[in-house]
């Protein structure tokens, strides 16, 4: 009996030994899963602000720089629009397709401009100004020789800030300048400009679309004895005496403004 007893304890002793060698087998087959992560709400996945993919869409289209909303994006494509179905064939070779459009941040409407400067070896900046889907008007000579049918802001008795300020803000992004007040003939600006200041100015605007407007404001230079500094800080002088007050007509119109006009002709 004693044999037996000890034989069986022995195999049991086996059988449980082999049992245990299986369970940390199946154990180290089956490693412990780290605790499952709680899933991301959409709200979290949200958590960090989205592009206006829609809005930058739009401003494609448009050829908008700097719309701020869809609507404003949509009259972008509207003003650009209208103003390349009034190009007419010119030998800047320019047919509208380049343009694009900025918003104007001291007034109502948009500016449609050209970014490109040269133009067959010549510097130009082609500039419109549009108040709505219907009115463009073109800003300087070159605009209005690629836009004949399209009318100076001054026909209509529309004010806008000085070209020169408009092309710099579309091209360099220089800030334009607060609007002012709009004063009538009877209450004049201040500010005054003499006949030969208005002359080196007229020189400069009415000068051939071949030359550029360096190459304007140098020759005008010359010719009235005063550096290339000067020349332009009275071209502009000129343009914002005649813009604040509405000046703007004929040279025969404008010249008789001047504080020492006598009744010459210009």
């Amino acid at each position: 009996m004693r044999s037996i007893t000890s034989l069986a304890i022995l195999v049991f002793l086996l059988s449980s030994a082999g049992c245990d060698t299986e369970s940390r087998q199946a154990d180290s087959a089956h490693p412990e899963s780290p605790p499952p992560q709680a899933a991301s709400t959409p709200t979290q996945e949200r958590s960090t602000p989205q592009p206006p993919e829609e809005l930058t869409q739009y401003r494609e289209r448009a050829g908008s720089d700097d719309a701020e909303s869809v609507q404003e994006a949509l009259f972008h494509g509207a003003a650009r629009a209208l103003v390349i179905r009034h190009v007419e064939p010119n030998k800047l070779g320019v047919g509208g397709r380049q343009f694009r459009v900025k918003r104007n941040p001291r007034g109502p409407g948009c500016f449609v401009y050209d970014p490109r400067t040269q133009f067959a070896g010549v510097e130009r900046n082609l500039v419109w100004l549009v108040l709505d889907e219907s009115r463009a008007y073109a800003l300087n000579s070159p605009a209005k020789m690629v836009t004949p049918s399209l009318k100076w802001p001054r026909d209509d008795g529309v004010l806008w800030p000085s070209t020169s300020e408009v092309v710099a803000y579309v091209i360099h992004g220089t800030p334009i300048s607060p609007p002012v007040a709009t004063k009538s003939a009877e209450q004049p600006d201040g500010a005054t400009f003499t006949v030969a200041e208005y002359r080196i100015y007229r020189a400069v605007i009415d000068a051939p679309m071949s030359v550029s407007e360096a190459e304007a404001l140098r020759r005008a230079a010359t010719s009235h004895g005063v550096t290339n500094t000067a020349a332009k800080k009275i071209v502009d002088k000129v343009q914002r005496i005649l813009f604040k007050n509405n000046w703007y007509g004929s040279a025969e119109s404008e010249i008789k403004h001047a504080s020492d006009w006598s009744g010459r002709r210009p």
